[in-house]
């Protein structure tokens, strides 16, 4: 039977995967995700309940074809595509500009754009023959207001916020509902060993950054089109 909503999660071994990935079947979604490693996969998923409304894809979405294999896959499976959004991340070193390489660039590039563009890029003509769909893109605060340290990291994301504005001027005429979420801090238990106390208390828990994702992602949120969504949580002065 085909299922009323569908998402494609890129990026499924993040840390907020688990949380981004239930809080979308709560909302009665089916699932595709995807992820590079099996076994990181699996164990990302693991927390989970196991559900018939889950279906995995090994990819890497940096290449192309693979993000066209995932969006395949997820036709194949559920009949239908109406969501989409990746939490596709790279590691990243934090160091002043002059200290940064070309390589460090390119590298962020590839884990991050070329990721966000490439499942983007994949879900369109399905959406569009659909009659439309919602893209949800992920960025951090320092697309916005890059903190010491991390001009390549908020470059990168800068570009995935103009990306997604852009997909929304070009197709919202046709269905196509695109706004990029600029997270601040994640307080997953990774953020619990590098952010203060008080930073962490100021985080967004993992379940509000999945719960904004779900409702942009929805019917609910569309009203909002073309955006750059700061979840800021208590970060806010």
């Amino acid at each position: 039977m085909t299922p009323n909503r569908t998402v494609l999660i890129g990026g499924g071994t993040a840390r907020t995967a688990p949380a981004v990935v239930g809080a979308f079947l709560e909302a009665g979604y089916a699932v595709t995700v995807t992820g590079r490693d099996p076994e990181r996969l699996r164990a990302a998923l693991a927390v989970i309940p196991g559900s018939e409304a889950v279906h995995t894809v090994i990819a890497e979405l940096s290449e192309p074809n693979a993000a066209m294999d995932a969006v395949n896959s997820t036709l194949e499976r559920w009949g239908r595509l109406d969501s989409m959004t990746t939490l596709a991340q790279t590691p990243f070193r934090q160091s002043p500009f002059a200290e940064t390489s070309l390589a460090e660039l390119e590298e962020l590039v590839l884990g991050s754009l070329y990721t966000t563009y490439n499942l983007a890029r994949a879900v369109l003509p399905p959406m569009l023959e659909a009659g439309g769909g919602h893209i949800v893109t992920i960025a951090g605060g320092s697309a916005v207001d890059p903190a010491p340290g991390r001009a390549l990291f908020g470059a990168t994301k800068a570009a995935i916020v103009t990306l997604t504005k852009g997909i929304a001027r070009d197709y919202k005429h046709r269905g196509i509902v695109a706004n990029c979420l600029v997270a601040g801090g994640i307080g997953t238990e990774r953020a619990r060993q590098y952010l203060s106390p008080d930073e962490f208390a100021a985080a967004a828990t993992p379940q509000e950054f999945a719960n904004a994702i779900v409702f942009l992602a929805s019917a609910e949120g569309s009203g909002i089109n073309g955006a750059a969504v700061e979840l800021n949580a208590r970060e806010v002065d």
